[in-house]
């Protein structure tokens, strides 16, 4: 490659037309996401695709994977996937040494003429977006990991073992059974995940994503950057888990579980199972994803901190991200009025 090359930004409407430099620069990260990855991008990505591509000479060395759509005049840009499907460690991307050059084309890319807000959330601690136009990133949540070195269970605190360990005792008096994923087989797999949802009016937001979310899995699971697991109990499905497979990571997205009682526990037997057959094939890391529920601190013993990194450019840019941070910050006024509220009533 010409050390004195000029970058130049390419940028398609379809991620498709650029998937073959996108795999390239993936495949060079140091840090490579699921949510990055041509399956995700194609099947979950809601509004227009914006995918930039940095080039040096002939060689691509990062890019940028976003949604767009107009509201008001501006440009709404979010990474592929915003919202619902929660996707993490979402950023500009660079190949190693080349985060300057990538940094400064998106600088400029995004200063043009015409109005844009940037809002990525989910991004990483040390978010080159965030790099790129100057701007901070602030913490939003955190992401629990667990590096994976021999048999998982055993790493794990003796209550947990003893729990993990009772309860597959007594599933296993009802008859259990555990089955991977195929191509062949993962549509059905994916039909037990929603079937197991439907009883849980809590996850119908989540259910209303599968027709997206089902493509890329399926996708995914065929390439071998996906597994889905089920586990059964008594012949029915008690459990379903979703994880990616990404560069020795193992990323649990989603777990379904059933509501009956004769099934309690069985969410985590799947995922220690899943963990441990991780471990076994070469895995080097489980990452939670994005969230401190209770349950993972069983699995996860570290934490990244996850970030929001949003920009606005253009003067109908700037005063919607002013008027979307007012509406944030009275939300969050009501959000804790009514928390005083419900506390002093119920101290009264």
């Amino acid at each position: 490659m010409d050390g004195s090359a000029s970058p130049t930004v390419c940028v398609r409407d379809d991620f498709d037309a650029s998937s073959a430099a996108w795999e390239q620069i993936s495949h060079r990260l140091p840090h490579p996401s699921p949510f990055l990855r041509p399956w995700w991008l194609r099947h979950v990505a809601r509004g227009t695709p914006v995918h930039l591509v940095v080039l040096l000479g002939d060689e691509p060395v990062g890019g940028a994977a976003l949604t767009s759509r107009r509201v008001l005049g501006v440009d709404l840009l979010h990474p592929a996937g915003h919202g619902v499907p929660c996707p993490d460690h979402v950023d500009l991307v660079a190949v190693p040494g080349h985060e300057d050059v990538v940094a400064a084309a998106f600088a400029d890319w995004f200063g043009r003429p015409g109005a844009r807000v940037l809002d990525l959330a989910g991004t990483p601690e040390r978010s080159l977006a965030a790099r790129s136009l100057a701007v901070p990133a602030a913490p939003m949540d955190v992401a629990p990991y667990e590096p994976l070195a021999g048999a998982f269970l055993e790493t794990r605190s003796a209550s947990f073992r003893r729990n993990v360990r009772r309860t597959e005792k007594r599933l296993a008096g009802l008859g259990v059974r555990q089955w991977s994923a195929t191509a062949a087989t993962a549509d059905a797999a994916l039909d037990a995940f929603a079937a197991l949802h439907r009883d849980r009016p809590d996850r119908a937001a989540l259910l209303a994503e599968v027709p997206r979310l089902r493509p890329a899995v399926v996708e995914a699971v065929a390439v071998g950057e996906a597994r889905v697991d089920v586990l059964e109990v008594g012949g029915r499905p008690a459990a379903v888990t979703v994880a990616f497979l990404v560069a020795g990571r193992l990323a649990l997205y989603q777990l379904a579980r059933s509501t009956d009682r004769e099934h309690d526990g069985a969410g985590t037997a799947l995922l220690v199972r899943v963990v441990e057959q991780a471990a076994v094939e070469g895995c080097t890391e489980v990452d939670m994803l994005r969230g401190e529920e209770s349950y993972k601190g069983g699995f996860a013993s570290q934490q990244r901190v996850l970030t929001r990194v949003r920009a606005a450019h253009g003067v109908r840019g700037r005063l919607l991200l002013a008027a979307w941070d007012a509406v944030r910050r009275a939300n969050a006024v009501r959000v804790r009025v009514r928390a005083r509220l419900s506390s002093a009533r119920a101290g009264a």
